[in-house]
């Protein structure tokens, strides 16, 4: 596995800038800030990337790190914002525990920032900007997908680009009842919590409504998030029976998947569905599989080879060039995430927070899906797309994982 610590240090470093005493005060209004010029040599504007940097689903957060990275030094190298600002991330290790929300924000405050990505979790999201307005900071959640969260907003600083579980759900459950029509029966384990849970729920609605008939649910199961042994699940599953028409819905992501992954294979159920479908993240998991990946149809906001524009031929080259590798969905969050930032402080002319988050409000950016992506000014959740692919070991191409099949379902 990949140094994650070391890895993401490196990528901040390459974004981040010396600050040589000119580092804005967080919340100040820098509008007006000395040091601004067209080649970059301004103010710093210090952005928090809020992940569990260790821990279970450290690989994940590692992506999306080095998207947010990827998008501050592009930012950096072109002068900065608006010429006046150059990026400086700082991180912060919720470790997966939104007990540790407040703490964590406390210190980003403490160093200076008044802006922060991140949110894992829809629970960390919450945490998270809940904590964020105590300090009035701005909160962009990158990665969570409850609709809860938004539509109300949970907090007035809180903003989410993340596709809500809604979009995700229904788009993989349509596009799983038109190629596999005679899939009679799902068997489901998914992470015990709400939005992971419901989006079986969603995607069983979203099936029935495309086939005009019932399906039939089979096992049930909902793991802890933190759960890296699903023996007992597992053996309930091998336990079905007639999987030729039966399909297995995983509703678990970055290490959840992978146990589960290694510890059904000696049984090879895998092999005796007719189809296996993932709302969570499976990338890093297949990855780390070296070509031997099992096929899995999954969704998410973003697969870089579903993506026909100069703007993700650009946004896939720099990532490669920083890390060697191809992005993923959480790393092309972490990405739009500091665009978004960028994009609002420039709108703004200002890195106060109050200015920041009036300029997110209705806020609309290019992004490399070759969509925009509006803020509501209501909800303050970003519309974008679902794209749902399937995902399979190949050795042939780059990080031993074929992306085929693509299907992008734009929002609403």
């Amino acid at each position: 596995m990949r140094n994650t610590a070391k890895r993401l240090s490196t990528a901040i470093a390459a974004a981040a800038v010396i600050t040589l005493g000119l580092t804005a005060c967080a919340g100040s209004d820098a509008s007006g800030g000395e040091g601004g010029s067209a080649d970059g040599g301004g103010e710093t504007v210090k952005i928090g990337v809020v992940l569990p940097f260790t821990g279970v689903q450290a690989a994940i957060a590692e992506l999306e790190g080095e998207g947010a990275a990827v998008a501050a030094e592009q930012i950096n190298e072109a002068g900065g914002i608006a010429g006046k600002w150059q990026i400086e991330l700082v991180e912060a290790d919720d470790q997966l525990d939104t007990g540790r929300s407040a703490t964590v924000i406390r210190d980003l405050n403490d160093k200076g920032a008044s802006l922060a990505i991140g949110g894992q979790t829809s629970d960390l999201c919450k945490s998270s900007a809940e904590a964020a307005q105590r300090f009035d900071m701005t909160f962009i959640g990158a990665h969570c997908t409850s609709p809860d969260l938004v539509d109300p907003p949970i907090t007035d600083n809180f903003f989410m680009i993340g596709q809500q579980m809604t979009t995700l759900a229904n788009a993989i459950g349509t596009s799983l009842a038109e190629a596999y029509p005679d899939v009679d029966t799902w068997d489901v384990v998914t992470y015990d919590v709400a939005a992971m849970r419901s989006s079986w729920d969603i995607a069983k609605g979203a099936m029935e409504d495309e086939l005009g008939h019932a399906i039939q649910e089979g096992e049930r199961y909902a793991v802890p998030v933190g759960a890296t042994t699903l023996r007992n699940e597992i053996a309930g599953l091998v336990a079905t029976p007639d999987k030729e028409k039966r399909g297995l819905f995983l509703g678990v992501y970055g290490a959840g998947t992978t146990a589960f992954l290694q510890q059904a294979a000696p049984t090879g159920i895998l092999d005796d569905y007719a189809v296996v479908a993932q709302t969570g993240v499976y990338w890093p998991t297949a990855v780390s599989m070296d070509g031997a990946a099992p096929s899995i149809t999954n969704v998410h906001d973003y697969f870089y080879p579903c993506q026909d524009t100069p703007e993700n031929d650009e946004f896939v080259s720099a990532f490669e060039a920083a890390t060697g590798e191809k992005p993923d969905s959480g790393a092309y969050q972490g990405y739009l995430a500091v665009q978004l930032l960028a994009a609002a402080i420039e709108k703004a002319d200002s890195i106060e927070t109050a200015k920041v988050q009036e300029a997110l409000k209705g806020l609309t950016i290019d992004t490399p899906q070759g969509l925009e992506m509006t803020i509501d000014a209501d909800t303050h959740a970003g519309n974008g797309a679902a794209t749902v692919a399937v995902l399979a070991g190949d050795s042939d191409v780059p990080q031993g994982v074929g992306i085929t099949e693509c299907k992008l379902v734009p929002a609403g």
